[in-house]
């Protein structure tokens, strides 16, 4: 059995994510993590306590010293297991449905475990060979409060203080706990809707994606707010609305990033997952840079192999310089000081500085152990309509097919749901559309052929 995906254990309370898969994986990374001391964090779900408990009972076992940071963001446990602990447990599910849970494992610097480690690790606790300890060597479980000193490391670092008025949307997740706070530490003025903790997301969907979150652009002008910030479940993502309502795709936040970062650093490296725009290579190329993509899910593992000086995938931005984690909220510090020091509106600098590229994704369903056979099929097909106008393919998460004009197509497998990924993008709406209509029929097709065989075949 495959525990981990492309962000940690991820999966339905009971199906997959149970207190007995926590307490294992306590024993386990209990027995794997060096040091005496684990950091334990929770978000907000339901389950969440109860697994947090699970856990921290299986790291007791081990012999290790947990310190409990409580119902906090991920980013804030990242950066706390670097200053207090030898390695740390976020309890959380991230952007998924509250239905679901899961478990994120982070070493003593604040990167998230790297995929050779995870491998190591589950084979841990496949074997059972887990270190028990004596009566005599179980140590204590302290409670330790970090959100302050976190905000005040996020504010040092960004350095900036502004007047803005920002509208912000906590999806009743564990970013409730800390971003109106840190927001008004800047001298923003705060207007914020979903912040108050419910594991049952009764404000929206976690995640931040357009769908979602629509109805805030439409706040924008009627409360009349410079910037609107959204985050997930666990607040490691944030979307964008600029002032006039318009929402700011991913690739247009990681490329404003990436552009001032390869600008800041006289040329360097940045690393983004596979499944991100074009826009982000005419930018960086631009202002002397390089893009290499990485599979998703991977960010510090990007920047450890090829030193990068800035790393994101969508929703998703690690600042480096302040650590090797996904900080949605030196992000939001930093675009907000970005605007200030511009001395114009965001939809300005957005249209000054980034190209337009027309961006479609959409899921095609598809059952777990079919999602492989799936992915190769369709991939077998696109290739073919496409032969004379590729210029390049990855193959490092799914397939991935670069064309001549800056259009591309991805299908890969979700690494945390029984779905396929559709992703297409292109310099116009005509090229796009075809595009998109060839691969997720190739995909549908694919998905469906496969269903149809018999359980011999």
């Amino acid at each position: 059995m495959k525990l981990f995906g492309t962000a940690g254990i991820r999966g339905t309370l009971w199906e997959k994510v149970t207190p007995e898969l926590a307490l294992r994986m306590g024993r386990a990374i209990g027995t794997y993590v060096e040091g005496e001391t684990v950091a334990v964090a929770r978000d907000g779900r339901t389950s969440s306590v109860m697994l947090q408990s699970a856990m921290i009972s299986g790291l007791l076992s081990a012999g290790k010293e947990v310190l409990d940071l409580g119902l906090i963001p991920t980013p804030a446990l990242a950066w706390a297991t670097r200053d207090h602990a030898d390695g740390g447990v976020m309890i959380t599910a991230s952007h998924n449905p509250p239905t679901d849970n899961g478990i994120k494992v982070f070493n003593g610097d604040g990167t998230e475990f790297y995929v050779e480690q995870e491998k190591e690790l589950e084979e841990l606790y496949s074997s059972g060979n887990f270190r028990k300890a004596r009566w005599d060597e179980i140590k204590s479980v302290k409670p330790i409060e970090v959100i302050d000193d976190y905000i005040k490391a996020v504010l040092d670092f960004v350095n900036h203080e502004t007047n803005l008025k920002i509208l912000y949307d906590g999806a009743n997740g564990a970013g409730s706990v800390l971003a109106p706070y840190l927001l008004r530490e800047m001298g923003a003025k705060v207007v914020s809707i979903n912040a108050h903790v419910d594991g049952h997301f009764p404000g929206r969907k976690p995640e931040p994606r357009y769908e979602n979150i629509a109805y805030l652009g439409k706040l924008v002008t009627e409360l009349g707010v410079d910037l609107v910030i959204a985050q997930d479940g666990d607040a490691d993502r944030i979307a964008v609305f600029d002032e006039k309502g318009n929402y700011l795709t991913e690739d247009t936040v990681i490329a404003l990033f990436a552009k001032r970062y390869v600008e800041e650093h006289g040329g360097g490296t940045v690393v983004v997952s596979i499944d991100t725009g074009s826009r982000i290579d005419q930018v960086v190329e631009e202002a002397g840079g390089r893009v290499v993509r990485i599979p998703l899910g991977q960010p510090h593992d990007g920047i450890k192999r090829y030193k990068a000086i800035f790393a994101a995938e969508p929703w998703k931005l690690v600042h480096p310089k302040f650590g090797p984690w996904i900080d949605s909220f030196v992000t939001m510090g930093l675009l907000i000081k970005m605007i200030d020091e511009e001395g114009r509106p965001l939809s300005e600098i957005v249209k000054a500085e980034i190209p337009d590229f027309y961006l479609t994704k959409k899921n095609v369903p598809c059952p777990d152990e079919l999602k492989g056979k799936a992915v190769e099929s369709a991939a077998k097909v696109l290739e073919e309509k496409l032969k004379d106008e590729i210029r390049e393919t990855l193959t490092i998460s799914g397939y991935r097919f670069n064309l001549k004009d800056r259009s591309w197509v991805l299908v890969r497998p979700s690494g945390t749901e029984p779905k396929i990924r559709v992703v297409v993008e292109a310099p116009s709406e005509r090229r796009r559309d075809e595009l998109f209509e060839l691969a997720y029929s190739a995909v549908s097709k694919a998905v469906e052929e496969l269903k149809k065989r018999k359980p011999e075949d």
